[in-house]
């Protein structure tokens, strides 16, 4: 049977900090090389309900935010460059509602015509992995005037999410919960319950790296009901177990 292995745990992945006020619409920068051989046949991008900007020596690309995992193919040896944008903020950069890019890549051409045009040959250039990381965030920060700020209903729907059932998050912000649901996905791709699952998700895996953590603990500590709800959920949006994710996490 062939092994799945988390994307962050498959070669060379590393996550830079945001340049300057990029902070305030990136999570991160980020660079991915695979390593040289025989590629690995099932790589798992777990969602987090992000979206990323991509760019590799074939231009620059859109990836949408994802429902469940993704197993994209990566040539050996081959490196991707991102930068992942704050929850809430893609929507407005790109000007399209986020449902129409769920679990796609896209060229960013097709969203913003010219957006970045004349970029990838100064990328290509540049040679050295991370001297592109710094000019990626350059040209981005150059060629997007007016970043957007996150508005403040989105904002509140993901701070909420992972705490609240959608019916009080709606009461919460003071919408139905019909409104909730066309704000979820048009901010996040997708309603607010899927929305809550992949958050609790991103939970557990920022929990999962804590040394003598069991995992009916990291059940209790990330919000689910229990054990057995944990390793449903786990397996249906990674593919993978809590178990398996923990030994690669830690190993």
């Amino acid at each position: 049977m062939t092994e799945t292995i988390l994307a962050k745990r498959y070669g060379d992945y590393r996550e830079y900090a945001a340049a300057g006020t990029l902070s305030a619409v990136l999570r991160c920068a980020w660079m991915h090389r695979a390593p040289e051989g025989k590629p690995a046949s099932r790589i798992a991008v777990v969602p987090d309900g992000c979206v990323d900007l991509l760019w590799t020596e074939h231009g620059f690309l859109i990836a949408g935010p994802d429902r469940t995992a993704a197993f994209p193919r990566l040539r050996p040896g081959e490196t991707i460059l991102g930068l992942r944008f704050r929850p809430g903020i893609a929507r407005h950069l790109l000007r399209c509602d986020l449902d129409a890019l769920t679990g796609q890549v896209v060229p960013l051409a097709d969203i913003r015509p010219g957006g970045l045009s004349g970029r990838h040959e100064r990328l290509l250039a540049a040679g050295d992995p991370l001297k592109r990381v710094r000019l990626l965030q350059a040209v981005f920060a150059s060629e997007m005037r007016d970043l957007p700020a996150m508005r403040p209903d989105a904002a509140a729907l993901h701070a909420l999410s992972t705490r609240l059932p959608a019916e009080s998050i709606a009461a919460e912000i003071g919408v139905t919960e019909r409104t909730l649901r066309r704000l979820s996905v048009a901010e996040f791709g997708y309603g607010p319950k899927t929305l809550a699952r992949i958050l609790r998700l991103q939970k557990l895996l920022d929990r999962i790296e804590t040394p003598e953590t069991s995992l009916a603990g990291l059940a209790a500590d990330s919000g689910f009901a229990d054990q057995a709800h944990m390793n449903r959920d786990v397996l249906a949006l990674t593919s993978l177990t809590p178990g398996e994710i923990l030994r690669q996490m830690r190993g």
